[in-house]
């Protein structure tokens, strides 16, 4: 066997040292360029089914629950609401509105970061009912069978009736909640920072099971078929039969090298056969619904808190690099974008042909609320206040949450 040389041997090893030195160089420009990182993946038509599209209700009176419908779609694209409009009343909640009210039989239910709930009329911003929470409301209420149900950073679910707002049960979950129950049939579903997800009854606040998701959860659940589906802070989603909390599936979020699968703090969307869900870490991505696996990925410049809305097969989605982005819901391309100036938390809605969000300005006296027209994100209106989700509507009415206060604005014929 030939040796080498003892006068060779240091110059091997500085030649080996370099050449280590050099790979662990390059390793860490990869890393630091986010080469690793998930990139975008464009999607086809495979899964996609375009008659499981959000129907709107034309004529609506109703706006039940958080993104309007159990699969948070956030959109009633029948509903006719076009700007110019003129403000019919103005009343000051004296405290953050986190989230949007809900409405039913003319009247409007929210909660407030200080404690209160408010009941209100539609048509005229008077006050039916107020009372104070337990804790903070940093969810939207739901509607259920005459009742309304609160849920508190205090880690209690309490129900109230609808008309005068009395206490009907009271019950605790987790350590803290900002999940906004979802409601189907005479059940309902929320989740907790101790990562559980609940199912109570409706009329008792009774636990009907209880499972685990894969981490913390301040998202609410959403509606597939036969499951509810939810994200969480460990960057995953999982599906759980609606009837027995089985898990069906979970799917890790596409990610980062550094940062892993990040962080889901919105909501998922279903629609189209398809659940659409906004990471922290600048990801879109689109699940098939039946077994969790992913259609299609775009990776936004920053942070993206917004839950999506859906409508028209497009997905929209704000993010904190100051743009509302519209995104073809089949492929995940970019139909167009459109730049507030300002960043955003909050999450769309559609509301007939325009889609509705708001800017988490530095100053929250400079928030504003946008609408854009959805086909072709042109600005078609403006409204001097807002910070997350500003928009519900009913017929004849829209409601725009401001950060301290709700406006009660009707179409200019």
């Amino acid at each position: 066997m030939r040796l080498i040389p003892r006068s060779q041997k240091g110059f091997a090893w500085a030649i080996s040292a370099v050449c280590v030195i050099g790979a662990m160089v390059a390793v860490g420009l990869l890393f630091i360029t986010g080469t690793f990182d998930s990139k975008d993946e464009l999607g086809t038509a495979r899964g996609f089914v375009p008659t499981a599209a959000p129907a709107g209700d034309p004529a609506s009176t109703t706006w039940p629950e958080y993104g309007y419908d159990a699969q948070r779609t956030r959109a009633n694209p029948m509903l006719d609401l076009s700007p110019p409009f003129r403000q019919v009343w103005k009343r000051e909640a004296r405290a953050l509105v986190e989230f949007p009210p809900v409405a039913a039989d003319g009247r409007l239910v929210f909660g407030t970061n200080g404690r209160y709930a408010l009941s209100l009329s539609t048509a005229t911003g008077g006050i039916y009912w107020y009372v104070k929470l337990s804790g903070r409301a940093a969810s939207s209420p739901a509607i259920a069978g005459g009742l309304v149900l609160f849920a508190t950073d205090d880690g209690y679910i309490t129900a109230r009736r609808w008309k005068h707002g009395e206490v009907v049960w009271r019950v605790r979950v987790g350590s803290s909640t900002e999940s906004s129950p979802l409601v189907i049939g005479g059940r309902f579903y929320v989740g907790d920072l101790d990562g559980r997800v609940w199912c109570k009854a409706v009329a008792t606040g009774k636990t009907i099971w209880t499972a685990k998701a894969g981490g913390p959860v301040k998202s609410s659940l959403a509606r597939s078929g036969a499951n509810v589906v939810v994200g969480d802070y460990a960057g995953q989603i999982t599906a759980f039969n609606a009837r027995s909390g089985t898990i069906r599936w979970r799917t890790t979020s596409p990610g980062t090298l550094r940062s892993g699968p990040g962080t889901i703090y919105g909501n998922p969307s279903v629609a189209y056969g398809r659940i659409y869900v906004a990471n922290v870490n600048g990801r879109v991505f689109a699940l098939d619904a039946r077994d969790g696996s992913i259609a299609w990925v775009r990776v936004l410049p920053d942070w993206v808190y917004s839950s999506p809305a859906v409508s028209g097969n497009t997905v929209y989605v704000g993010s904190y690099d100051h743009r509302l982005y519209a995104l073809n819901a089949v492929t995940g391309s970019v139909r167009w974008s459109f730049d507030a100036g300002e960043r955003i938390a909050g999450s769309p809605t559609v509301i007939g042909r325009f889609v509705w969000f708001a800017t988490l300005a530095r100053t929250p006296a400079n928030g504003r609320t946008f609408a854009i027209n959805a086909e072709t994100g042109r600005r078609a209106y403006t409204f001097p206040d807002g910070r997350y989700t500003p928009a519900i509507g009913v017929e004849g009415r829209l409601i725009l949450t401001g950060v301290r206060t709700l406006y009660g604005m009707a179409p200019v014929p």
